[in-house]
């Protein structure tokens, strides 16, 4: 009977496609292992540091591309999956208000590297930075993870990191070669990207034309709120390093880089697992909010186990995934103290995701919002305070406090439904 019920769930739709889209995310995830230590050991920590920077302002960038994209996007056309037209329209629709923003985003990066000195004096990282975003707009993961095509994302995802450790490899032979570390990114993620749409406009035979600028602007108009908030999360994620950086220096930023890519490993693989998940969860909460909400419970339950004990080997094994990093043995106690304490941001991280991942579903935007911008305005002066008068270790310190403050919002707001649902399965 155990052995029936075993094969049944490996033969269900949802484990054969957290399957092929755990391979390529395994695939996205390694990446930044092969590439960081690489970095490091050809152009030093201070130029990770600039590096780190160029990503991070590329990261954040990307927000605005994104829009609303891999929310309401993703919402939309998994409602209207067997629906042709609707997914044509909103494939353009969403496809136009993307292009108009990367407009905007171009010219602001251009703007700041310009006009503030700091930025300017590694103007070429910033530029070549705009690759990332450049790739980010094309990418068509959105529209994947609406029609539950994970062999797609996989497909391009893989493909993206191949481009990248080629030419990171190949390409970036020494200390002056580090301004094009974030290019390379940023052509395997065009390259990638583009076959992507491809396939897509050939399956569902869609044509670029006669794009409704109507639903262009009521896009803009609708979901700008929800950009803001989420331009306000990715800068109290990634703008940490830009601070250190700005204030401090590339050296104490490509420091704060080797911890961070650590923790961002863990972040990524959460993400990975939202973005997996999402679409399963409104499908069910729009038909049935009880149903719903005991699929949201069962996957991420089930997930949070398995996340423990990824945590616990990272613990364990911290001095070898340092060493690994090229960190020197004359810091490595030092470090092994700054990734012990870091690696309590993603154990609550784990639980602020999956929380918004369930206010979204429930359509809490407007509180969502309202926390993010915030936190995110907490964050930034905190971090700029901390990075002038203490060190990193503060900085994590302060970073963790941000996280279990967000965690227990989350909670505040969505206590009435666990509790509904509990009188329900009483």
């Amino acid at each position: 009977m155990l052995k029936e019920k075993i094969v049944s769930k490996l033969k269900s739709r949802k484990v054969k496609n957290f399957i092929i889209y755990g391979f390529g995310q395994i695939v996205n995830l390694l990446t930044p292992l092969l590439i960081t230590p690489y970095l490091i050991f050809k152009c030093g920590i201070e130029n990770l540091g600039a590096i780190a920077m160029g990503q991070a302002l590329a990261f954040i960038l990307i927000v605005i591309v994104d829009y609303s994209s891999y929310i309401t996007g993703v919402k939309e056309i998994s409602i209207n999956r067997e629906q042709p037209k609707t997914l044509e329209k909103l494939f353009k629709t969403i496809y136009a208000v993307k292009f108009l923003l990367l407009l905007s985003v171009c010219a602001l990066t251009c703007i700041i590297v310009y006009f503030i000195p700091y930025f300017d004096r590694n103007s070429m990282v910033f530029y070549y930075s705009l690759s990332i975003v450049i790739g980010q707009f094309i990418n068509p993961t959105w529209f994947f993870q609406g029609v539950e095509n994970f062999l797609g994302i996989s497909i391009i995802n893989v493909l993206a990191k191949i481009i990248n450790v080629f030419g990171v490899v190949f390409f970036i032979t020494s200390a002056e070669d580090f301004i094009y570390a974030n290019l390379w990114a940023g052509i395997g993620a065009i390259l990638a990207n583009l076959i992507g749409v491809f396939w897509i406009m050939r399956r569902y035979k869609i044509e670029l034309n006669n794009i409704c600028l109507t639903e262009v602007k009521r896009i803009l108009k609708d979901d700008f709120s929800f950009c803001i908030s989420q331009l306000f999360f990715a800068i109290r994620n990634y703008s940490p390093v830009i601070i250190i950086g700005f204030f401090s220096g590339e050296y104490l930023a490509g420091q704060f880089k080797i911890i961070e890519q650590i923790i961002t490993l863990l972040r990524t693989y959460l993400q990975l697992f939202f973005k997996f998940s999402y679409s399963y969860v409104c499908f069910e909460i729009d038909k049935n909010l009880r149903k719903g909400i005991l699929l949201w419970k069962k996957l991420n339950g089930t997930n949070g186990l398995f996340f423990i004990l990824i945590l616990v080997l990272f613990y364990v094994f911290s001095d070898f995934i340092l060493l690994f990093f090229k960190v020197d043995n004359h810091l490595l106690s030092e470090f092994k103290i700054y990734l012990h304490l870091a690696l309590i941001i993603p154990i609550f991280i784990g639980v602020t995701l999956p929380l918004e991942q369930l206010l979204f579903s429930l359509n809490k935007n407007k509180q969502y919002i309202k926390i993010t911008v915030l936190s995110t305005i907490f964050n930034f002066i905190g971090l700029s305070l901390i990075v002038n008068y203490l060190g990193l270790k503060e900085v994590i310190i302060f970073l963790i406090i941000t996280e279990v403050t967000i965690a227990f919002i989350y909670l505040l707001i969505l206590k009435p439904y666990f509790r509904q649902q509990a009188l329900v399965n009483e």
